[in-house]
């Protein structure tokens, strides 16, 4: 809740973005929003004034690839300016950072780069001019291998063998540039992928620019949780690194792991593969998305992905390829730099030189696929930064990441003031899906019945902040909607779940959202959240396939056959049968009434409605005359709560 509030004060530091998204009115609005609420004294935490020299180290994330404007040129970068070289940018989590820091700063250092690994951000440490009250960092994604065709392996071998002592050696290498009781921010690395549905695979081309893998695989979910599970690892690796520092009295500063993760899968829809995602981006249909993307619409008939694919050999055919050659000539010519003016160039036994050179203390380097020297780490090299920006954070997502910072360094100057942090209290706010746009939508009766088992199933009692819960009813079919339940991870409030709670909270959910709808007679409900305290409670009705607009009565078809001595009947429906299978009230009612004698019965839900917006389908054998007893006078099918007009066919 703390770092939600950073980031809703975040946003108006960025007139520019998006307006749309942040509705900032005017600059002069913007502008008022800079300035922290709370008055600045000597205890107060929030107040930023402590803060005179700081610096930003790290990989692409911290230098912002792609986000805003670059801060340096080909052209113009005088000898000694590596804005252009590490790809810097304007928009970038450490510069809204310094902006917001305010008028007290009186030395920023921003030698992020990006490509570097931990070996050349050991450098950049030891580069930095001392007496620092700040340091801001991310580190270590690049020593996991991600552009390799080994990934998975590779990426977990390294995170076990090399990341976590190459991480203790960065932040052994920064005590000796701050001061006493500074402080140090690690941000961690967001989950890039939503993992609901198959359709980022199926409707998706994520081959054009190939940035998974080499071979052009497929975004199934399984891939995407392989991918995910590795940025939980790393940060895993990172917390612990941190939580092990902050035991180590040796160091002068305080230092803490800011986690922004839990905003682009939860608290947006800011994941790559996101169900609302139309493949485009920008994409008006995911305003939050987090990251830089590529444009991944396929279209009809592979059209639209023929005309990307021949827009970008237009383009990178002529100037931006040989921008592109210049931009690498140019980073090999500066990291080759300090080699041809150094010993190593002049020695006689140059393998010797090198290894005196190098620094014992220095991590090691990963061995990635494509190194070749396994003892000195390669210069950071790599795409045109408007292709190398994809799977980055954009605007939004340093926003974020910028937010969760400043609520970390908060907390990290209230121990160093021996205060409480402070904390916003949660207000409940209530939101009906439906009103959002959602076109997603369940039976309301199956809701009410699993409200019960939902909240049964989590026992009472104290829970750790970032908890949650979630089960999901009627799998495979329309219906399909899950029931969450989460505990913030800050804020003012209980931790204690209360069963009692979580039943009034979902009912009010359910039967409080989506009713007297004319153009919905039949109550379909689309699920909402609850924001109660430090709980947040969701139902989330699963499928994004159903008819539209949604039946405002039960329909179908029916069709039975005679072949001698059986019938075999065909019964579609929507509106009804839509979470049992067909198995509580449509086998039961056509049994009944035959009075025996059904056989064979198969019932499946079809992946998309058919041309009628029909879900589903019946199978099954019967004796034979029992048509117009039982189905051509909809019997069977009033008793199951359906209609289906009669029943055509010959029996």
């Amino acid at each position: 809740m703390k770092s939600l509030q950073v980031l809703g004060w975040l946003h108006g530091l960025w007139p520019a973005v998006e307006a749309a998204v942040f509705q900032v009115a005017n600059a002069s609005y913007a502008a008022s929003q800079l300035q922290p609420k709370l008055h600045a004294r000597d205890k107060d935490p929030s107040d930023f004034s402590w803060v005179k020299r700081w610096a930003a180290v790290g990989d692409s994330f911290t230098a912002g690839i792609g986000s805003g404007s670059p801060l340096g040129s080909f052209l113009t970068d005088e000898p000694g300016n590596t804005n252009w070289y590490c790809a810097r940018y304007d928009t970038a989590y450490p510069m809204i950072i310094n902006e917001a820091l305010g008028g007290c700063v009186e030395n920023f250092q921003f030698v992020a780069c990006s490509g570097d690994r931990t070996g050349n951000i050991y450098k950049q440490i030891q580069e930095l001019d001392g007496k620092l009250h700040l340091v801001v960092m991310t580190a270590g994604g690049n020593d996991l291998c991600l552009a390799c065709n080994d990934v998975i392996s590779i990426a977990e071998k390294n995170l076990d063998n090399i990341l976590p002592g190459n991480l203790k050696q960065l932040l052994d290498a920064l005590n000796d540039k701050m001061n006493d009781n500074s402080i140090v921010v690690f941000n961690g690395y967001a989950q890039f992928f939503n993992t609901e549905n198959e359709d980022c695979a199926t409707k998706q081309d994520w081959t054009l620019f190939n940035l998974l893998a080499q071979s052009g695989l497929k975004l199934t979910v399984e891939r995407r949780k392989k991918f995910n599970s590795l940025v939980v690892k790393i940060n895993s690796v990172i917390k612990k690194v941190v939580d092990d520092a902050k035991k180590n009295k040796k160091y002068k500063y305080k230092i803490g792991f800011s986690d922004w993760d839990s905003w682009p899968s939860q608290g947006v829809a800011g994941q790559f593969c996101d169900p609302s995602s139309t493949g485009e981006y920008p994409d008006p249909k995911q305003p939050d998305l987090q990251f830089f993307k590529p444009d991944t619409r396929i279209g009809a008939n592979g059209e639209l992905k023929k005309r990307r694919r021949e827009a970008l050999y237009a383009t990178y055919d002529n100037e931006t390829i040989w921008q592109h050659e210049l931009t690498e000539a140019e980073r090999r010519r500066r990291s080759l730099d300090e080699i041809y003016k150094s010993l190593l160039y002049h020695s006689v036994n140059p393998q010797a030189e090198a290894r005196h050179m190098l620094d014992r203390r220095n991590p090691l380097p990963p061995k990635c696929p494509g190194d070749t020297d396994a003892e000195i780490q390669p210069p950071s090299i790599g795409l045109p930064n408007d292709i190398a920006k994809n799977f980055h954070p954009n605007e939004l997502g340093h926003y974020t990441i910028a937010s969760w910072a400043l609520q970390t360094m908060i907390d990290l100057r209230a121990e160093v003031l021996g205060v409480k942090p402070p904390e916003c209290v949660p207000v409940d706010k209530f939101t009906c899906w439906q009103e959002t746009g959602s076109q997603k939508y369940s039976n309301e009766p199956f809701l009410n019945a699993q409200k019960d088992d939902f909240c049964d199933g989590v026992e009472e009692g104290d829970r750790v902040n970032g908890w949650s819960y979630a089960q999901s009813y009627g799998e495979g079919t329309p219906d399909e909607t899950e029931f969450k339940v989460t505990l913030g991870k800050s804020g003012a409030g209980s931790d204690a779940f209360s069963k009692a709670e979580c039943k009034d909270s979902i009912d009010r959910i359910i039967n409080g959202c989506d009713g007297n709808d004319p153009e919905n007679p039949m109550d379909w409900k689309f699920g909402g959240e609850w924001q109660r305290g430090r709980f947040t409670y969701q139902v989330n009705p699963s499928r994004t396939n159903r008819p539209w607009p949604v039946p405002t009565a039960p329909s179908g078809s029916c069709k039975g056959w005679w072949h001698g001595v059986w019938s075999s009947y065909v019964i579609r429906g929507k509106g009804w049968a839509t979470n049992d299978f067909g198995r509580k009230a449509l086998e039961p009612s056509a049994r009944s009434c035959i009075g025996g004698g059904l056989t064979l019965w198969r019932f499946k839900y079809f992946d998309e409605p058919d041309d009628d917006g029909n879900e589903w389908q019946a199978d099954f054998n019967t004796p034979i005359w029992v048509r117009a007893r039982c189905f051509k006078n909809n019997k069977v099918q009033f008793e199951a709560g359906g209609f289906t007009d009669g029943c055509g066919g010959n029996d």
